[in-house]
């Protein structure tokens, strides 16, 4: 730094000399030739006074010899030779005289411009001085600038040094952390599956003793009929339990789900609720999901109360074909495969489970995520799941490694997903930054996004995948037309309150129709076409959750905060 100082001062300097020599050139044969002048000056000074000293001596030798030519009237030719002599030098030197007079006021003149002049390159040096000092004292600021700047750069030296310590440290630790918290999920992962193999356990116990009751319940009733007469036979089995036949139609139906499994309803118009055909407890607490299995057979609830309940449809009624256990906190989604062989439900206890639809067992426990898990969905096929969590992640899993495969950073939480396309590569997620995002699982970044005016509460696809519907808190529904990525509708009435940050709401299976409960216990139908209000009907008491149709449209049920699902139907 020293050198580098010295380096800009000797610079400087020469810079300054330069500049001296530049303004001086052309002033110096100027200065020249006034001292020449001058010196002339005085030098025809001194011969003027000289010859006009021996003008003086001439004029008195004349007059002294005019007195002695007219007192003796004699003149020798000589003196008059001399005499003649002397006028004509004279005359000379007087014409030498003037010519040297006129010099002099040209000269005089030319000193009197010169002297300008000077004056006005004394002005020019003086401002040039001045200016020469402004510039010293700059460099002297720029010195000290210089100056500070070095030292502020051995300090930003010694930060940086400081910081790539502390920096390799952090590594250090962040390695360490990264393996503690990989022996951690391993440790995690192995105490899950022995949770899944107790909760597995209790089920089959569960079943076990159904089914050793429903063995005694038969041999009863197989007494009863030995010991009575006919008649007394037929009046048993009117009066044998209703529950023991569900159990008997129940069991012989799972004998044939992989038969009708693949049996998926058609809709060809669906209904609008107008009149609640049955209303009933189906959990302990908050009922937050209802779902249809893709035929129809099956209905699935899950709740605040740990459990999904599976429901078998009927002839328009319900019945309690069971639950699925291993939950650690309330239930906030569900979700059948296309087959009906699985069921997906997401948890409030960061994690998502998968179960076998016919045994109840709990085949896959998926935790990773650091918050309450709001949605899960089947990625295509029943071998991949999607996530969404608070923790602002979406989670690919695979379901033949047991593991997470891609970890999707969206910036907010998210409160609900759909998929978009069948091979399962492009995922919408709705999130509480009141935005919808698009992501293609091949690539990291979101794709595309829409602004929306409220918190965003659920997504649901149209039928044929070309509409997509959004429920948000600024107490509206948003219909996004997916070829143009723009709201093309809005969905709003008098009195229609979103109730809380996961109201659900849904497509008809013909895609004619839009539902959504509100927080007064109203359940309103929309037209999606015309976004006209078509329906509002009140059974519920407290706000509704969520709601769905049927597949085939034939009835459509909705669930409420306050443990009740209610079936509605047109009649």
């Amino acid at each position: 730094s020293a050198m580098a100082a010295e380096d800009f001062r000797s610079v400087l300097l020469r810079q300054l000399k330069l500049r001296t020599r530049k303004e001086d050139r052309p002033f110096s044969e100027i200065i020249r030739s006034h001292n020449k002048l001058c010196e002339s000056f005085d030098s025809m000074n001194s011969k003027i006074r000289k010859l006009e000293l021996d003008c003086t001596k001439l004029r008195e030798e004349n007059l002294e010899l005019s007195r002695r030519g007219s007192g003796d009237g004699t003149a020798s030719v000589a003196d008059r030779e001399k005499t003649f002599r002397l006028q004509e030098e004279l005359t000379q030197l007087h014409r030498k005289k003037g010519e040297n007079a006129e010099k002099i006021v040209e000269m005089t003149k030319e000193v009197k411009e010169k002297e300008e002049r000077i004056r006005n390159l004394a002005v020019q040096l003086q401002e040039v001085r001045s200016e020469k000092k402004l510039v010293e004292i700059q460099a002297d600021s720029f010195k000290q600038g210089l100056e500070d700047v070095e030292k502020a750069n051995q300090v930003l030296k010694d930060e940086q040094q400081a910081l790539q310590l502390t920096c390799s440290f952090q590594e250090d630790t962040l390695k360490k952390l990264r393996d503690d918290n990989r022996d951690l999920v391993e440790r995690w992962m192995l105490q899950k599956a022995k949770d899944a193999d107790s909760v597995n356990k209790k089920n089959e116990e569960e079943a076990k003793y159904r089914w050793n009751k429903m063995q005694k319940e038969l041999q009863d009733a197989a007494q009863e009929q030995v010991a009575s007469p006919a008649a007394a036979a037929i009046s048993a089995i009117k009066q044998a339990p209703s529950a023991l036949l569900r159990r008997l139609s129940t069991r012989s139906n799972a004998e044939n789900s992989e038969e009708t499994s693949n049996h998926q309803s058609v809709c060809y118009s669906a209904v609008i609720p107008s009149v609640a055909t049955q209303k009933f407890d189906a959990h302990d607490g908050e009922v937050v999901a209802v779902k249809f299995s893709t035929s129809g057979r099956l209905l699935a609830t899950g709740g605040s109360d740990r459990k999904v309940k599976l429901w078998e449809i009927a002839g328009g009624q319900q019945l309690e074909k069971g639950v699925l256990l291993g939950s650690n906190a309330g239930i906030t989604s569900a979700e059948f495969d296309l087959q009906e062989k699985l069921l997906l439900g997401s948890s409030n206890d960061h994690s998502a489970r998968v179960w076998g639809v016919t045994d109840m067992r709990c085949r896959h426990a998926l935790t990773g995520h650091s918050n309450k898990v709001m949605t899960a969905k089947f990625l295509g096929d029943a071998t991949r799941v999607v996530t969404g969590s608070h923790d602002r992640t979406l989670k690919v899993w695979d379901l033949r490694s047991k593991s997470c495969v891609k970890t999707i950073f969206a910036g907010s939480s998210c409160n609900d997903l759909v998929i978009s396309d069948g091979a399962g590569a492009c995922i919408i997620s709705g999130h509480f930054d009141k935005r919808i995002r698009f992501w293609d699982i091949r690539a990291d970044a979101s794709a595309n996004e829409i602004s929306l005016q409220g918190k965003v509460t659920s997504l649901d696809l149209s039928p044929d995948r070309t509409l997509l519907l959004s429920s948000s808190r600024d107490d509206t529904l948003k219909l996004i037309d997916l070829r143009m990525n723009q709201v093309t509708g809005t969905f709003s009435a008098d009195g229609f309150k979103v109730g809380v940050d996961y109201t659900r709401a849904c497509f008809s299976p013909d895609g004619e129709y839009v539902a959504a409960g509100s927080q007064d216990g109203s359940l309103f139908v929309w037209r999606t076409q015309t976004a006209k209000l078509e329906k509002t009907v009140r059974e519920h008491s407290s706000c509704i959750v969520a709601c769905t149709w049927h597949p085939s449209g034939s009835m459509m049920v909705s669930c409420d905060r306050t443990k009740k699902c209610v079936f509605w139907s047109d009649r």
